[in-house]
């Protein structure tokens, strides 16, 4: 009986400093930070600005795209994976980098993402919002699609659909 004791403790000791150590890598940003964006992919890849949706909407009307918003949250593993294994990509830099301007918003930061999530009725991580240059909504993806050729395409269809 002893080491049943000893166990269960030592299980609840380990799920508390578990616990502890996901709640404390997960600190919010100043508002500062979250009025930009956060990380760009590599060279090849896609590149998200970092800037401000404003300011997004402005480079892409002086330059005749649209713009993306990667909503994520730091604790969202797919989103994770989508940065780490999607976006990279040649053919996904080569397709987002021509038709967008795309930024990141951590849509929980408790500060600027937060409000804009709740402006796009954002509740689910990853979402993609896409806009025109005017803020209009072209469409949206809700959800990770790990597959480059896939996402590429339900990127592609959402804009071809707003163009008829």
């Amino acid at each position: 009986m002893k080491t049943t004791k000893s166990f269960a403790g030592n299980l609840c000791l380990s799920l508390f400093i578990l616990i502890a150590t996901c709640a404390c890598s997960n600190t919010p940003k100043t508002t500062k930070e979250a009025e930009s964006t956060t990380e760009t992919t590599k060279e090849e890849g896609t590149i998200f600005f970092d800037i401000t949706l404003n300011e997004a909407l402005e480079k892409a009307r002086l330059e005749n795209k649209y713009v993306l918003i990667n909503f994520h949250s730091t604790y969202c593993a797919p989103c994770k994976k989508m940065k780490k294994e999607v976006f990279p990509t040649p053919e996904c830099g080569e397709y987002i980098n021509k038709k967008f301007i795309p930024i990141m918003v951590d849509g929980e930061d408790e500060g600027y993402g937060t409000e804009l999530a709740k402006q796009h009725k954002i509740f689910i991580y990853p979402s993609y919002l896409i806009l025109s240059p005017n803020r209009s909504l072209v469409g949206e993806i809700i959800g990770a699609e790990l597959d480059v050729n896939k996402f590429l395409d339900m990127l592609k269809t959402t804009v071809l659909q707003f163009e008829k």
